[in-house]
């Protein structure tokens, strides 16, 4: 959302009209998927102290089901694509993204964003730093924990991009099928696991 902030910006400037519609929907659509989310995790009743609590769950559910719409509506409507459609998946992304930044806010991961991967790098690079100059062993260990768990999300962001540059090339609209089933897999995972 900083990048289409930032068109917004532009365009409303008279930079780049064209985009300005694109933009606003991509906005308006992800603060739409943040809210519905967020109604969902919160009706949800947790267990205190759960690792997973069941909200972050639901939410991660309603994003699933976005996903899919998204996924199968590429599917059925790739070969008749028109510059109209473009809107509605534009929207069904945006949303997706703004359910998936409340699944993980409501976890409580602390320097972990899943839509944008700069504040991950800060708050790794500062966890890092923090860690080597500790002066107890218990605030060392929780940077070196944090650090660890922050170097994984860009390993996983970087081999992501990678997996989606590859997939995007050869599948176009079809490789949207591969978020759907890895959120799909994570829901499944949350339900056997943390009952």
């Amino acid at each position: 959302m900083t990048g289409n902030t930032v068109i917004l910006g532009l365009a409303i400037a008279g930079v780049q009209p064209l985009s300005a519609m694109r933009s606003a929907l991509a906005i308006a659509a992800y603060m739409g998927g943040a809210a519905v989310a967020t109604i969902v995790a919160d009706s949800t009743p947790d267990r205190q102290g759960r690792l997973w609590p069941s909200g972050a769950t639901n939410a991660f559910i309603s994003e699933f089901l976005v996903l899919l719409a998204f996924a199968v509506g590429g599917v059925l409507v790739a070969r008749a694509f028109s510059s109209d459609l473009a809107y509605i998946f534009i929207a069904l992304a945006a949303m997706a993204m703004g359910m998936q930044s409340v699944g993980v806010n409501t976890m409580g991961i602390s320097g972990v964003s899943t839509t944008y991967i700069t504040g991950t790098y800060t708050s790794l690079v500062i966890n890092l730093l923090r860690w080597r100059r500790s002066s107890s062993s218990e605030t060392a260990v929780k940077r070196k924990s944090d650090a660890a768990r922050q170097a994984t999300v860009v390993l996983v962001y970087v081999l992501a991009a990678i997996a989606g540059g590859i997939t995007e090339t050869h599948l176009s609209l079809d490789a949207a099928i591969i978020p759907v089933t890895v959120v799909g897999a994570v829901i499944i995972v949350a339900k056997i696991r943390l009952r």
